[in-house]
């Protein structure tokens, strides 16, 4: 007898399908785009404002680490409560500080809102994919993950491009780019309006009757009495819903530590290579302000396709393999540019072949498994609070990468920041293969996988 579970398991993408990603993925859009066009904005902020390395770091580090914060709550509230009740919040909290952002009159004023613009990011991610690979069907989730992730990069390119548009202005044009951030919160907003809640929360809830209106609202032509008695079967399988505190009981430490150790590792190079990459450019000979722009969208560009060839593989290769590749290929390109900077200016063609070698391989592994990892491998129950976990420690990590490296590379200088970062892309390497091994989601059911763990005990939720 087929379980509910199953019956999503099994459908054919339709159009509903594709609208839930969609609107997951504007949602990524927006962490993209927000989160990159303070690279442009810091262009015009740092001579105007005249700011040092701390505050260009605070400033950087601000909308990161205000989603470290929403990314803890936001999740266990998504496990808790739902996670069709955060899914309007977010944004809107996304929208009105982004407006906020432009009229920002100081450089404390402008780090608080883009605090606050981080909480509703970081509330997004663990809503966003714990959405999507709640609803796919198993043999198309990890490329509707893959694919709605996408939009992050697009989002970043699309910000290079208006920031480079907007830069014409004059020097106020910091304004209207973190205001122009706003307009696309709009169409999430109205794209989400009337979601369903997931089936997987509804029957974690013992609510199956619920779980099963939504099946027939994504697939109609399902058949009735079959779905009647995946009701039944459904009742059979009630648990207690487990407190946060289960994510570090032995039975769960090592997927934990799988999700957290390597997107951390991720987010330090990538977040610190993706703000200042403008500045960074300047420092290895780009200088002018429309050439850093410009390598900035063929950055995200080249970022894309690597995303996109994820998209089209994982089916075949999963998730483990592509990160454990992308990592591996980060330690040589990051390495090699930093070796060559110790004893000389690198020449452009080297600069182009590194830089854009990393983007692609990075996003096509562990930029992208890292964000999807979290929902695959824990029950319906935790699902968004491992998200959420990982999504905090992650942009913890980030946050002080991008803070430090202005200073950090002040004192190293070019070569010896790449070793850095390259060194961090190590360790999230040595960490996927340790703890990665029989972890593989592969195209089972989300039940299958979070039910290789050894069996633990149960809690009441806290």
């Amino acid at each position: 007898m087929q379980s509910i579970h199953t019956h999503f398991d099994n459908l054919k993408i339709n159009s509903q399908h594709r609208r839930i990603v969609m609107a997951a993925g504007l949602g990524i859009f927006l962490d993209g785009y927000d989160l990159s066009i303070i690279a442009v904005a810091l262009l015009l902020l740092k001579p105007q404002w005249h700011l040092g390395a701390v505050q260009t770091g605070l400033l950087g580090a601000a909308t990161l680490a205000g989603a470290a914060l929403g990314g803890l709550i936001g999740g266990r509230i998504a496990d808790r409560y739902g996670r069709k009740i955060l899914y309007l919040v977010d944004v809107a909290t996304f929208f009105i500080a982004a407006i906020l952002s432009g009229f920002a009159w100081d450089v404390s004023s402008l780090i608080i809102l883009r605090f606050i613009l981080g909480i509703g990011v970081g509330m997004d991610y663990p809503l966003s994919s714990s959405y999507i690979a709640e609803f796919m069907p198993k043999m198309q989730r990890g490329s509707g993950l893959s694919w709605a992730f996408t939009l992050w990069m697009i989002g970043a390119a699309v910000s290079a491009v208006i920031g480079l548009l907007l830069l014409q202005i004059g020097p106020e044009a910091w304004r209207w780019m973190f205001i122009s951030g706003a307009l696309p919160a709009l169409a999430v907003l109205w794209l989400r309006r009337n979601l369903p809640e997931t089936p997987r929360w509804y029957i974690a809830h013992n609510r199956p009757q619920d779980a099963l209106k939504v099946l027939r609202q994504i697939s109609p032509e399902a058949d009735s009495q079959a779905l009647h008695a995946a009701i039944t079967a459904q009742k059979q399988d009630e648990q207690p819903i487990r407190a946060w505190a289960t994510l570090f009981q032995p039975a769960w430490m090592r997927r934990t530590l799988l999700i957290l150790i390597p997107w951390m590792m991720m987010d330090i190079s990538g977040y610190g290579l993706i703000i200042y990459l403008p500045t960074l450019l300047g420092s290895f000979g780009v200088h002018s302000h429309t050439a850093a722009l410009l390598w900035n969208v063929i950055f995200d560009l080249v970022a894309l396709g690597g995303i996109a060839l994820l998209a089209l593989t994982t089916r075949k290769i999963g998730r483990l393999l592509p990160q454990n590749i992308g990592f591996a290929l980060d330690v040589l390109f990051l390495g090699t540019l930093g070796l060559v900077a110790l004893v000389a200016q690198p020449p452009l063609w080297l600069l182009a072949i590194t830089l854009f070698g990393y983007t692609f391989f990075n996003n096509f592994g562990p930029g992208s498994t890292t964000w999807f990892l979290p929902v695959e491998l824990f029950p319906t129950d935790l699902r968004a609070s491992a998200h959420g976990l990982a999504t905090a420690c992650s942009r913890v990590a980030a946050a002080t990468s991008v803070f430090l490296l202005p200073s950090v590379h002040a004192a190293v200088g070019d070569g010896w920041l790449m070793l850095i970062l390259a060194f961090t892309a190590l360790i999230g390497l040595i960490v996927t293969m340790l703890l990665g091994r029989n972890l593989e989601p592969g195209n089972r059911s989300l039940e299958e996988i979070s039910e290789t763990d050894p069996e633990a005990a149960l809690q009441p939720a806290a």
